[in-house]
């Protein structure tokens, strides 16, 4: 599922060790050293064994410019076939909560290509809006960074 959002939503080619290192910290926290203040993420899921219908991915962080926290919001997904339920809102509201009882903000958005409209026409119904997203990928083309 985490290939389908990446294959949907990707904005940047796929680093399958950058996966891997991120999924193996939020399925097995136990092997982060106490002294590693890295990222520790957490995966919300929805469905059962065998059958995900629905995920979102975040975890405790602090922006360059502070110390303050705020839970970073890294991917929802909803599977196509699952679309018409109410499992995007689920999630929201999942995410609500963890801040809730974290007392730290929650920072989600959307970066999409697919629906975005109506994306952010379910978001802003369920949260505040903070400012918006864009991107240029200039004249060149080329993925490497500068």
């Amino acid at each position: 599922m985490f290939l389908q959002s990446h294959r949907e939503n990707g904005q940047f080619t796929l680093a399958p060790e950058k996966v891997d290192w991120l999924l193996h910290r939020a399925l097995f926290p136990q092997m982060i050293a106490p002294h590693d203040y890295g990222v520790r993420p957490v995966v919300g899921v929805i469905g059962e064994v065998g059958k995900l219908e629905a995920l979102v991915l975040m975890a405790i962080e602090t922006y360059w410019y502070t110390d303050d926290k705020h839970i970073g919001e890294y991917l929802v997904y909803v599977d196509p076939e699952c679309r018409q339920s109410n499992h995007a809102k689920a999630i929201i509201q999942w995410m609500k909560h963890q801040s809730d009882i974290t007392g730290l903000p929650l920072l989600t958005g959307i970066i999409s290509t697919k629906q975005t409209e109506a994306k952010v026409r379910l978001y802003r119904r369920m949260l505040p809006p903070i400012g918006a997203f864009f991107m240029y990928r200039g004249t060149k083309s080329s993925s490497a960074a500068a």
